[in-house]
Formats: structure tokens, C-alpha cells, sequence
């Protein structure tokens, strides 16, 4: 394991009048003999060689972090400090940052934190930030500071936990989508969605946290995009799945407000991107939300008879995106809704009519269970809402799997990431047809792969050329000009799907299910 930093112990030679060799030469020259070429020595490092050098007898820790062509010292330290050698690994995402402090010298996780981020503030999509800062140059400002504050926090937090001052370590691998990089470095994030789809950067490199305004006192290495719509974060989480070291070619959909997918192999990879929308994370209908304490995280129906748990075991505030995939299955299982969606009000005594909102509705919690004492319901046009949402994700696979000649039967192997897939029911989710009918031994859901390649790389420089590989040869499809594309969500805004002979197993679970009856 050959991590992105390291820490050298050196006990040189006190200077003399006969030997008034400088205290940065003396440390340059020690590091060359034990084989650091090309070493660079920052003045705010310089600042601290007097009088500590000669305080500790020359007896220095040095902390190096690797760039392409040169070292960086970023830390000289009096004695031996090698046992405590630290970095950190970040999924900086559009809607929550995850941190992760990592030992260098085990590669273990000592500790793990995740915040919202503040560019929330601005808006709760991209799109929003992006027009926010069109508006005025001086909101530009305004996300980065928020992100910086974000990082801050998180550093704070780990830091708190575990006693170890987060804001020393020497690297910061940081893994986030082309436009949240953009935010992160003050640069035009429009550039990423007007045409010529070129970004002002997919590939930054290395960055002092000071230059970002963080605490942070080591470096950042941002991982390179792909393309504008395929970012750093499914390059890093590509690293972590190697598909493209394998013979048999394999999906990769990370799958959260937006959708990217990748498929291939070790000869091709072909690669898109689109808005999956909010909706599978909860964010529809009145009482959708996140997966917090009190959502409804999973439905089970049996005829009219519906049950559920919440977060925490605590009384149903709403429902959560993985809840709302149960509950659609359940629904269309147990004949509450037809294959269009449309709910059956004779199936069951929860579904009502709305008067105010003309529709009908399903009540997954009545008034005497929820929380505010009145019904939590998923209406008519919240359904409707969420087969867009699944449509578009079913359809972005069907069109990328065309596109590289690859039909279901070849897939080796189908990963899933993200903490929608982490926190649902595969099987509710191929039931109302977001995924294809694959066998379930082809699918594996990871949380966050994103996360994972960012420690991967912290831990393992070499792997470093996966990266350069990754982001320079994957070929990007842009949905948007793929003529029939709209054609074909209009197919899959069916439960599972217009075409029930692409879902055998579904349309054997409807046939038991009305054998029951």
C-alpha cells in the first residue's frame, strides 16, 4: 500500500561553522538520499523549521504528499511521529458531504461524518445554484463560502470525535460531480450545461485547502471527470468496482436526484447521465422527505390490510423514498393501483377521495397513527409523479445497454449506488420496474461508491492511473439527442412496463397474487 502522503523520520547533522548547510537544504538533501527527488518545501512550512529544528536536535518528522512530477512537504514535526498518520476521504455531494478520517499507516476508518451542504441555502437543485449565481458575480462567493464552511464543519465534527486534529492531515481526496466542483473552485458551473458542454476544468489536480478558504491545512486532489454529466465521483466509483479490468461487461447506475450510468468491460465503456429526479428520494407528494427519524421506511400490503415501520420505531411523520417504493409494489401487487397507475378505490378502505384536490389518494397512515393527527396519504398525482421519476431511470439503462450493443442476458453483473438503492427493497424496485428483470444474484447495492474510491486512492497512489484510464476512455452519450428517447419513458410509465415479457418474474408475482384472491 503506497498512500498519497508519507511521513519520513530524519535525524540529521546539528549545522556548524564548518557545516552551515541550511535547515531546508539539509532536510532536501536527506530526503534525496533515501530517494525523494523533486521536493518542494512551502514558506509556510520554512516558517516552522526555526527554531523548532534546533529545539529537537534536528530529530524532525517530515510529511510528504505526492503530486505527478514532485513532493510536497507539508509538515515538519520535532521526534518521531510516524504512528500517527491521517487522511481524508470525501463524497462531496449535491445534497449531503460525507467525511471519513483515515489511518494511513492501517487503513482503517476511525471515524465517519456527513452534513448537509450549505449550498442547500441557494437552492435544492443544481440547476437553481447555477441560476443563482448568473445573477451576480458575488454569488459565486457565496456557495464556495458555503462549501468551505460545509468542509469546516465536518473536519470540526471528526476532529471532536476522535481527539485527532482533522484539519493537519496531510490529504484530502475529494470525489463530486463536475458541478460541484465548479462550485467548489469559484469557477462558471454554466459552461457544464450550455452547449458546447465544455467545463472550465474536469480534471483540477491538486489544491491547498487554504486557497479555498477551509481550515483544512494540507492538499486536496480533486478526482477527474469524464465528461460535463459523468463526474469525479463515478470515476471514483468505478475505481472501486473495476468493470473495466473484466472480460464480461457490467453496469454501474449510481442512482439519486440525478442518474449516471456507466457499461462496459475491459475493452469499451460507454457512459450517460440525466435527472432522475427528487422523487426517489422522497422528495414528492406532501409528506414525502428524507430517510430521518419517523419516515416510514418500508409498506407491506396484504389485500386490503396495509402495515409499516418507521425510523427509530418512532410515530410516521411521512414517508421515505424506499417507503414509497414499497408502497407502490405492495399496491400494484395487491391490485390497489392497475399496470397505469390509477388507483382501485373498491380494494381497499385507505384509498379516499380528496375532496379539495378532486383525486384520490392512498392512506398509508391514518389520522390516529401519524405523528400530527391527521391521515399521511400518496395521491393520484403523486403516483403520477413517480413513474416519471422511474420512468426516466428505466429508460436511461434501456437506451445506454442500445447504445453499446449490450443486451440484459450479457450483463455480468448489475452495481447499484447510492443511498436510495442502499435503503429500498430490490425486489420493490424491479417490481414497479425502476431496474431490469435480472437475475437477483446480478445485482449488488453499495451506499456509496463514491466515498470508497476517494479512500481507495487516498490509500493507494498507484491506483492512480485507473483514474487518468477511467476519465479519458469513457465514451458519454447525451440522452437529449437520442430522437425516440421521450418515445420510450411513455413505455415505462407503466407498472413495471408496458412490455410485461421484460418482466417475467413481476407478472408471475401478479399472477399468484390474483390466484389468492
Amino acid at each position: 500500500m503506497q498512500a498519497f502522503s508519507e511521513k519520513v523520520f530524519l535525524q540529521l547533522t546539528p549545522p556548524t561553522e564548518d557545516d552551515p548547510v541550511s535547515d531546508h537544504q539539509r532536510i532536501r538533501q536527506a530526503l534525496y538520499e533515501l530517494g525523494y527527488e523533486h521536493v518542494e518545501l512551502p514558506l509556510q512550512v520554512m516558517g516552522q523549521l526555526y527554531p523548532m529544528c534546533r529545539d529537537c536536535g534536528f530529530a524532525v518528522t517530515v510529511t510528504l504528499v505526492v503530486r505527478e512530477f514532485d513532493w510536497v512537504i507539508t509538515a515538519v514535526e520535532p521526534g518521531d511521529t510516524r504512528g500517527t498518520h491521517y487522511g481524508l476521504a470525501v463524497d462531496y455531494g449535491s445534497t449531503t458531504i460525507v467525511m471519513e478520517l483515515v489511518d494511513m499507516n492501517t487503513g482503517e476508518v476511525i471515524a465517519r461524518k456527513r452534513e448537509m451542504s450549505g449550498q442547500i441555502a441557494y437552492g435544492t437543485d443544481i440547476l437553481t445554484r447555477i441560476t443563482y449565481t448568473m445573477e451576480d458575480t458575488a454569488h459565486v462567493e457565496d456557495l464556495q463560502r458555503a462549501t468551505a464552511e460545509t468542509f469546516d464543519r465536518l473536519i470540526a465534527g471528526l476532529t471532536a470525535e476522535t481527539g485527532i486534529d482533522a484539519a493537519k492531515c496531510p490529504v484530502m481526496i475529494v470525489s463530486g460531480n463536475t458541478t460541484m466542483i465548479h462550485f467548489l473552485l469559484k469557477l462558471n458551473a454554466w459552461t457544464v450545461f450550455a452547449s458546447p458542454y465544455a467545463p472550465v476544468t474536469s480534471a483540477p489536480g491538486w489544491i491547498w485547502g487554504r486557497e479555498l478558504g477551509m481550515k483544512f491545512q494540507g492538499m486536496l486532489y480533486i478526482i477527474p471527470a469524464a465528461s460535463n454529466y459523468v463526474g469525479g465521483d463515478i470515476v471514483s466509483g468505478l475505481l472501486k468496482l473495476d468493470i473495466h479490468k473484466n472480460d464480461e461487461p457490467s453496469l454501474f447506475f449510481d442512482i439519486g436526484t440525478n442518474g449516471e450510468l456507466v457499461i462496459g468491460n475491459n475493452e469499451w465503456m460507454v457512459a450517460g447521465a440525466g435527472a432522475a429526479g427528487p422523487a426517489l428520494e422522497g422528495y414528492i407528494s406532501r409528506y414525502g422527505m428524507r430517510a430521518e427519524s419517523g419516515a416510514i421506511d418500508t409498506v407491506k400490503i396484504t389485500g386490503s390490510e396495509l402495515r409499516y415501520t418507521t425510523i427509530d420505531g418512532k410515530k410516521p411523520v411521512g414517508i421515505c423514498g424506499s417507503g414509497i417504493i414499497d408502497l407502490l409494489a405492495q399496491m400494484r401487487l395487491n391490485g390497489w393501483i392497475n399496470i397505469a397507475g390509477t388507483l382501485e378505490p373498491s380494494a381497499s378502505d385507505r384509498i379516499i377521495y380528496l375532496e379539495e384536490e378532486q383525486e384520490y389518494a392512498a392512506v398509508y397512515a391514518t389520522a390516529e397513527e401519524s405523528k400530527s393527527g391527521e391521515p399521511l396519504f400518496f395521491s393520484q398525482t403523486d403516483i403520477h409523479q413517480y413513474l416519471d421519476t422511474k420512468a426516466a431511470a428505466y429508460t436511461m439503462i434501456e437506451c445506454l445497454m442500445e447504445t453499446a450493443g449490450c443486451s440484459e442476458a450479457e450483463l455480468a453483473h448489475c452495481y447499484l449506488s447510492g443511498a436510495f438503492t442502499a435503503h429500498s427493497d430490490l425486489e420493490s424496485a424491479i417490481t414497479i420496474g425502476i431496474f431490469p428483470d435480472l437475475p437477483r444474484e446480478k445485482y449488488t447495492c453499495i451506499s456509496n461508491t463514491s466515498l470508497e474510491g476517494a479512500r481507495i486512492l487516498l490509500l493507494d497512489r498507484m491506483r492512480l492511473k485507473d483514474v487518468y484510464y477511467l476519465a479519458n476512455h469513457i465514451y458519454c452519450v447525451q440522452f437529449a439527442s437520442i430522437p425516440d428517447f421521450l418515445i420510450r419513458m411513455q413505455a415505462a410509465k407503466f407498472i413495471p412496463h408496458t412490455d410485461m415479457n421484460r418482466y417475467p418474474s413481476v407478472a408471475e408475482k401478479l399472477e399468484r397474487c390474483m390466484c389468492e384472491k
